[in-house]
Protein backbone atom coordinates (compact mmCIF):
# COMPACT_ATOMS: atom_id res chain seq x y z
CA UNK A 1 0.00 0.00 0.00
CA UNK A 2 1.34 3.65 -0.62
CA UNK A 3 2.41 5.40 2.24
CA UNK A 4 0.09 8.20 1.47
CA UNK A 5 -2.97 5.95 1.40
CA UNK A 6 -1.42 4.44 4.97
CA UNK A 7 -1.20 7.64 6.39
CA UNK A 8 -4.77 9.42 4.91
CA UNK A 9 -6.34 5.88 6.53
CA UNK A 10 -4.54 6.34 9.76
CA UNK A 11 -5.93 9.65 10.53
CA UNK A 12 -9.90 8.64 9.42
CA UNK A 13 -9.35 5.58 11.67
CA UNK A 14 -7.90 8.10 14.38
CA UNK A 15 -10.80 10.60 13.64
CA UNK A 16 -13.24 7.39 14.27
CA UNK A 17 -11.72 6.90 17.10
CA UNK A 18 -11.85 10.70 18.63
CA UNK A 19 -15.43 11.11 17.49
CA UNK A 20 -16.51 7.86 19.05
CA UNK A 21 -14.47 9.04 22.32
CA UNK A 22 -16.46 12.52 21.68
CA UNK A 23 -19.92 11.02 21.73
CA UNK A 24 -19.59 8.70 24.63
CA UNK A 25 -18.33 11.92 26.93
CA UNK A 26 -21.18 14.12 25.37
CA UNK A 27 -23.59 11.71 26.59
CA UNK A 28 -22.47 11.26 29.65
CA UNK A 29 -22.48 14.82 30.48
CA UNK A 30 -25.72 15.24 28.88
CA UNK A 31 -27.32 12.26 31.06
CA UNK A 32 -25.86 13.73 33.69
CA UNK A 33 -27.02 17.24 33.62
CA UNK A 34 -30.48 16.16 32.70
CA UNK A 35 -30.94 14.41 35.77
CA UNK A 36 -28.59 17.15 38.23
CA UNK A 37 -30.99 20.10 36.63
CA UNK A 38 -33.85 18.68 35.78
CA UNK A 39 -34.02 19.98 32.44
CA UNK A 40 -34.23 19.18 28.67
CA UNK A 41 -31.74 18.10 26.25
CA UNK A 42 -31.44 21.36 24.87
CA UNK A 43 -31.07 23.35 28.14
CA UNK A 44 -28.62 20.07 29.20
CA UNK A 45 -26.50 21.02 25.45
CA UNK A 46 -26.47 24.45 26.28
CA UNK A 47 -25.43 24.66 30.20
CA UNK A 48 -22.57 22.34 28.66
CA UNK A 49 -21.59 24.62 25.29
CA UNK A 50 -22.79 27.72 26.91
CA UNK A 51 -22.97 29.21 29.84
CA UNK A 52 -19.42 28.08 31.39
CA UNK A 53 -16.21 28.31 30.02
CA UNK A 54 -15.31 25.97 32.97
CA UNK A 55 -17.76 23.24 32.46
CA UNK A 56 -16.91 23.15 28.49
CA UNK A 57 -13.11 22.79 29.24
CA UNK A 58 -13.67 20.05 31.65
CA UNK A 59 -15.68 18.09 29.17
CA UNK A 60 -13.06 18.91 26.67
CA UNK A 61 -10.44 17.46 29.11
CA UNK A 62 -12.84 14.35 29.61
CA UNK A 63 -12.79 14.16 26.10
CA UNK A 64 -9.20 14.10 25.76
CA UNK A 65 -8.69 11.74 28.92
CA UNK A 66 -10.65 9.44 27.57
CA UNK A 67 -9.49 9.22 23.89
CA UNK A 68 -5.55 9.23 25.06
CA UNK A 69 -7.13 5.83 27.21
CA UNK A 70 -8.94 4.47 23.98
CA UNK A 71 -5.60 4.57 22.21
CA UNK A 72 -3.29 3.37 25.47
CA UNK A 73 -5.69 0.41 25.24
CA UNK A 74 -5.57 -0.13 21.46
CA UNK A 75 -2.05 -0.21 21.49
CA UNK A 76 -2.18 -2.66 24.99
CA UNK A 77 -4.38 -5.09 22.88
CA UNK A 78 -2.30 -5.03 19.57
CA UNK A 79 0.83 -5.84 22.14
CA UNK A 80 -1.33 -9.11 23.01
CA UNK A 81 -2.45 -9.88 19.58
CA UNK A 82 -1.31 -13.16 19.56
CA UNK A 83 -3.35 -13.88 23.17
CA UNK A 84 -7.05 -13.10 21.74
CA UNK A 85 -9.70 -13.84 23.73
CA UNK A 86 -12.94 -12.61 25.14
CA UNK A 87 -11.22 -12.15 28.67
CA UNK A 88 -10.02 -8.61 28.72
CA UNK A 89 -13.76 -7.51 26.95
CA UNK A 90 -15.09 -9.77 30.09
CA UNK A 91 -13.08 -8.19 32.52
CA UNK A 92 -14.49 -4.88 31.20
CA UNK A 93 -17.81 -5.34 31.40
CA UNK A 94 -17.47 -6.71 35.34
CA UNK A 95 -15.57 -3.06 35.91
CA UNK A 96 -18.31 -1.40 34.48
CA UNK A 97 -21.06 -3.09 36.38
CA UNK A 98 -18.93 -3.10 39.36
CA UNK A 99 -18.79 1.00 39.13
CA UNK A 100 -22.32 1.68 39.03
CA UNK A 101 -22.10 0.39 42.52
CA UNK A 102 -18.82 2.68 43.53
CA UNK A 103 -20.19 5.82 45.62
CA UNK A 104 -18.39 8.36 43.00
CA UNK A 105 -19.81 11.15 40.63
CA UNK A 106 -23.17 9.75 38.51
CA UNK A 107 -21.30 11.32 35.61
CA UNK A 108 -18.10 9.56 36.15
CA UNK A 109 -19.93 6.67 36.18
CA UNK A 110 -21.53 7.39 33.11
CA UNK A 111 -18.35 8.29 31.75
CA UNK A 112 -16.26 5.51 32.52
CA UNK A 113 -19.01 2.88 31.78
CA UNK A 114 -19.54 4.71 28.06
CA UNK A 115 -15.82 4.80 27.78
CA UNK A 116 -15.10 0.66 28.80
CA UNK A 117 -18.63 -0.38 26.28
CA UNK A 118 -16.56 1.21 23.30
CA UNK A 119 -13.10 -0.18 24.41
CA UNK A 120 -14.69 -3.51 24.38
CA UNK A 121 -16.92 -3.03 20.94
CA UNK A 122 -13.34 -1.97 19.71
CA UNK A 123 -11.87 -5.23 21.00
CA UNK A 124 -14.55 -7.56 19.34
CA UNK A 125 -14.42 -5.71 16.36
CA UNK A 126 -10.23 -7.28 16.31
CA UNK A 127 -11.10 -10.43 17.42
CA UNK A 128 -13.95 -10.61 14.56
CA UNK A 129 -11.15 -8.96 12.08
CA UNK A 130 -8.11 -11.52 13.29
CA UNK A 131 -9.81 -14.71 14.69
CA UNK A 132 -13.17 -15.36 12.69
CA UNK A 133 -12.61 -18.87 14.09
CA UNK A 134 -13.85 -17.54 17.93
CA UNK A 135 -17.09 -16.64 16.13
CA UNK A 136 -18.34 -19.78 14.64
CA UNK A 137 -21.19 -20.24 17.27
CA UNK A 138 -22.42 -16.76 15.77
CA UNK A 139 -22.61 -18.21 11.98
CA UNK A 140 -24.32 -21.51 13.25
CA UNK A 141 -26.82 -19.36 15.37
CA UNK A 142 -27.35 -17.37 12.63
CA UNK A 143 -27.99 -20.04 10.31
CA UNK A 144 -30.51 -21.57 12.58
CA UNK A 145 -32.38 -18.36 12.45
CA UNK A 146 -31.99 -17.76 8.39
CA UNK A 147 -33.78 -20.91 7.64
CA UNK A 148 -35.00 -20.43 4.01
CA UNK A 149 -37.44 -22.98 1.97
CA UNK A 150 -35.32 -25.18 -0.40
CA UNK A 151 -37.57 -24.58 -3.27
CA UNK A 152 -38.34 -21.35 -3.36
CA UNK A 153 -41.81 -19.66 -2.11
CA UNK A 154 -44.43 -22.38 -0.49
Amino acid sequence: MDKTIKKDLMTIYMFRNALATLLGALLAYIISFMQFYQCSLAQALQRLLIYDIYTTLYFVLTWVFDYIVFEMSKILYDIYEEKVTFVPCIILIIISVVIFFVPILDLFQYNLCFLFVLISLRMIKEMWKRTPELFTWTHKLLNKIKKRPESGLK
